[in-house]
């Protein structure tokens, strides 16, 4: 029998972020602790390989529906980002944990402090700034300078310093 593993895959940033929320953030409860864990066990993303554009990841706006019947759009954020009654939702609560890290069709099912069995579902990302990013940027061979050097490119053109007074060598140090 192959243990199955919880669907999900964390980016570099995120699994940094639970990695720092499991070593200096005191619990909420032992079943919060042990989805933390969980969520730290699941599939990791190749640093510096590009975010699938319907993975939730830190401040990822998405959509889901959990057991309760809560149907709702959120953007996934960091404990000290969070404002009451915002449209954030930190990864340090039972739905923003759950949510990082699954991708779009994806379910989790999760312990709740008062003994039930919880789940959630991540329905769409509507927004994935680290892929929209990543789209918007040309690639290497295609970026351009700011400005071309050509050798030589003001012979033949007087160039004639100016300072406050005009053209010319100016009154000197002593007008200083």
């Amino acid at each position: 029998m192959t243990m199955r593993r919880d669907p999900g895959i964390l980016t570099a940033r995120d699994s940094y972020v639970l990695e720092k929320l499991l070593n200096g953030w005191p619990p909420l409860t032992e079943e919060w602790l042990a989805l933390l864990r969980r969520k730290l066990s699941t599939a990791r993303l190749p640093l510096g390989a590009p975010i699938p554009a319907g993975l939730a990841t830190v401040d990822a706006r998405v959509a889901f529906r959990c057991a309760s019947g809560l149907t709702d759009s959120r953007t996934l954020c960091l404990p000290g980002t969070y404002a009451p009654g915002s449209a954030f939702l930190p990864v340090t609560t039972f739905y923003g944990l759950a949510l990082l890290g699954l991708r779009e069709g994806e379910s989790l099912r999760f312990d709740r402090p008062e003994g039930r069995s919880d789940w959630i579902v991540l329905e769409k990302v509507l927004f994935q700034p680290a892929a929209a990013q990543a789209a918007t940027e040309e690639p290497a061979s295609e970026i351009r300078p700011a400005f071309r050097l050509v050798a030589g490119g003001l012979d033949g053109r007087a160039f004639v310093a100016a300072n406050e007074n005009g053209p010319g060598p100016g009154p000197g140090p002593s007008a200083a």
